[in-house]
């Protein structure tokens, strides 16, 4: 279970430039933040109270920073921060509390971007390359909607997202368009035949671009923040 850490150092009247400077030291808050586990650091100063100063870590648990406190204590006397720190601050000044954090949001996230996150045991991913027909299609699909006629409304990425979560059995989750004769996209669908029936169905394919689609074996993602092992490699050789 990830932890938040929140600490509390109350600073000797007229100390606190000094130890806002020690805690911006690489011995200070950037030792921490390099730490195994810690996924965030801030400190904030009281604006009531500049003798106030705040620290709040996010751990992914309480054995990571458990470790990291008893290992940073030996290396913070032995290069004199602890010292230094302490002449700064109150008597018992500072304290430590914690708190559980749960960082899973999926109940939160919109039904498209679940559909994303949570089915990716059923659906598979793809990259599909698209190629425009002619210039004369690529110049029609990419006239800005306020130029068209009739004029139209500019869609959020949002609103896009959810448009094409609700074509199943297929969905476009990303594009990218350069300056050149082709574009891709990511597609995520039980297989590549249902991507063709939604290309096919929307009246673009073989009118606007045409289109290859290829299963993407080994898919990573950092948007997906996942803790699971998701890499994998072909049994035999190097093709799936």
């Amino acid at each position: 279970m990830a932890i938040l850490v929140w600490i509390t150092l109350t600073v000797k009247d007229g100390n606190s430039n000094q130890v806002l400077e020690l805690l911006d030291s690489p011995e200070g808050n950037d030792f921490t933040a390099s730490q195994q586990g810690c996924e965030r650091l801030e400190r904030s100063v009281d604006q009531d109270n500049p003798n106030q100063i705040l620290l709040t870590e996010l751990w992914n648990s309480k054995e990571d920073w458990d470790g990291y406190f008893e290992m940073q204590q030996e290396v913070r006397d032995n290069n004199g921060f602890n010292k230094q720190l302490l002449e700064l601050i109150e008597e018992n000044g500072i304290e430590i509390k914690f708190s559980e954090v749960n960082k899973s949001r999926r109940n939160d996230v919109p039904k498209h971007v679940k559909r994303i996150l949570e089915e990716g045991d059923r659906l598979k991913h793809f990259l599909v390359v698209h190629n425009w027909i002619s210039d004369e299609a690529r110049r029609n699909w990419l006239t800005p909607p306020e130029k068209r006629n009739p004029p139209q409304k500019r869609e959020t990425e949002r609103e896009w997202s959810i448009g094409w979560s609700e074509r199943n059995p297929a969905t476009v989750v990303q594009h990218w368009i350069p300056n050149d004769d082709f574009f891709y996209c990511h597609w995520i669908a039980r297989n590549e035949q249902d991507i063709y029936k939604v290309l096919e169905e929307s009246g673009a394919e073989g009118n606007w671009f045409n289109s290859m689609v290829q299963e993407a074996h080994q898919y990573l993602s950092a948007f997906r923040n996942s803790d699971q092992i998701l890499r994998n490699y072909p049994e035999d050789g190097d093709k799936w």
